[in-house]
């Protein structure tokens, strides 16, 4: 205080007033670092809280398709000989695959695929119901199908609890389904041995889901 009053009383006063300025900016200041620092904790926790969610939701999305393709196995349609390589609307197992691509909306191609990797039936509408030109699929040869080769020797993408029974492919662009929607379509692909009355593996379904589920 002795160096303040030896200066000139203006600028005791600039002084004087900047002091008590400080004091409450200074405070203010203190507070807002402090609320800042509870903020982004706030949002760090709630952002992997999201996170968390949105992993269990997109994993419990997969794990539905995981199931999809061994049931869809399962209709008897898929293993009567009849109904192989007939691309008809009528056929009891296009009928079956099209009800599948509507009744789910997620799916860009459904295949029944022999053991060597030749067609035996596909979807001929897409997820709306509207007709997809496909008849040129039952020329396609899979046989180099990565997908194909894990699915008959038992290499399947197993999960947590047990779950077995399907390959499942990384997302990818796969040019059979580029080439029926005129544009790039990237796609997961979930193969499923298809076994008739007896138990034997006659064949393999895949279904390609469209990435954009996740």
């Amino acid at each position: 205080m002795n160096l303040l009053s030896r200066l000139p009383i203006k600028l005791q006063l600039t002084v004087i007033l900047l002091i008590f300025g400080l004091l409450p900016m200074g405070a203010l200041f203190g507070t807002v670092q402090l609320e800042s620092n509870k903020f982004h904790a706030f949002m760090s926790e709630r952002s992997g809280i999201t996170a968390v969610k949105m992993i269990e939701v997109i994993e419990r999305n997969l794990f539905e398709r995981y199931g999809d393709v061994q049931a869809f196995g399962l209709n008897t349609a898929s293993y009567d000989k009849k109904n192989w390589k007939n691309p008809g609307v009528d056929n009891p197992l296009v009928k079956a695959m099209n009800g599948y691509m509507t009744g789910y909306g997620i799916y860009k191609l459904m295949v029944l695929i022999d053991l060597d990797g030749n067609v035996l039936a596909v979807n001929s509408v897409d997820g709306k119901g509207k007709k997809l030109e496909t008849r040129n699929v039952y020329s396609e040869s899979f046989a180099g199908a990565d997908w194909l080769k894990k699915a008959k020797a038992g290499e399947f993408t197993n999960g947590p609890n047990g779950f077995t029974g399907t390959v499942v492919t990384e997302p990818r662009q796969e040019a059979i389904v580029g080439s029926i929607y005129k544009s790039p379509q990237f796609v997961m692909a979930f193969a499923a041995p298809v076994k008739d009355q007896s138990g034997k593996v006659v064949g393999v379904w895949v279904n390609y889901a469209d990435f954009g589920l996740v």
